[in-house]
């Protein structure tokens, strides 16, 4: 039965790297696995049958969600984009609760929690550098490489939003590109898989170190990421919601909030 639910939990997680806005890691966090999923990670070859028993299942799920799910996605969001993003967001909030619960916050906790919320807010509202443009250079070379460790923290780090920093950066549009043609400039590939494979590494790393020394701070600027990640999430439909929707759309919503929010349980 475990196993089972640690299937479905990476389901829904693959199901979230898909969907633009929502974080595949913001849903580990909100499902329980995210921590856990981190020490195993970074220890596997300590325990390798335990470890392989505990991330096989929510791996297969998620590998199977990326594969399977991609067209299915799409086909949601082009035709009932609203009701599939309220659907996660109903399941990401459903959970806030019990992660509230288990990880008690005081005044000055919920002080830092807003103030990294509106920074995060201000910064990707606010700003907006210039477009990069890939040139024969040294700095070319280093700035695909750090666009590819980016992409890895904005994975590791729940409630990041790799879309939004790369739009931040003013480098959407190229990531975009090398993305639906890899092969087309094969030296870029390379440098921005080298940054994704380092910095996926070295991020878990990090936070596997944050959790272990400051785990109290650290889970106050998860909270921060998780409630801007609702927030933007919720700012992509509320001009979708309107009066022929808002029942069906408040139902899903409802429905969706409570089945994690009982799985959470």
């Amino acid at each position: 039965m475990q196993k089972l639910i640690l299937f479905f939990k990476g389901f829904l997680i693959g199901i979230g790297k898909i969907i633009p806005g929502v974080s595949g890691s913001v849903l580990a966090i909100s499902f329980g696995v995210y921590e856990e999923c981190l020490k195993r990670i970074e220890n596997f070859f300590h325990d390798i049958r335990d470890n392989f028993l505990y991330l096989a299942p929510l791996g297969t799920g998620i590998v199977l969600a990326v594969l399977l799910g991609s067209n299915v996605i799409l086909y949601c969001l082009e035709h009932y984009y609203v009701y599939t993003m309220i659907l996660f967001i109903g399941l990401i909030i459903g959970t806030i609760p019990g992660l509230v619960k288990e990880h008690e916050r005081n005044s000055k906790d919920w002080i830092i929690i807003s103030l990294v919320f509106f920074f995060l807010y201000f910064v990707y509202q606010g700003v907006r550098l210039q477009e990069f443009v890939p040139t024969q250079s040294f700095f070319t070379s280093i700035h695909v490489f750090l666009l590819g460790f980016i992409d890895a923290v904005t994975t590791v780090i729940p409630g990041i939003s790799g879309t939004s920093t790369f739009m931040v950066l003013g480098s959407y549009t190229f990531v975009l590109r090398l993305f639906s043609n890899p092969f087309a400039h094969i030296s870029y590939t390379c440098l921005f898989g080298f940054g994704l494979v380092s910095g996926i590494l070295l991020t878990i790393k990090f936070i596997n170190f944050c959790f272990r020394k400051y785990a109290h701070m650290t889970w106050n600027f998860i909270f921060a990421f998780l409630f801007s990640s609702v927030f933007f999430l919720i700012l992509k439909v509320v001009d979708f919601i309107h009066s022929g929707n808002i029942f069906s759309v408040f139902v899903l919503f409802i429905s969706s909030f409570y089945l994690m929010n009982s799985i959470s349980d």
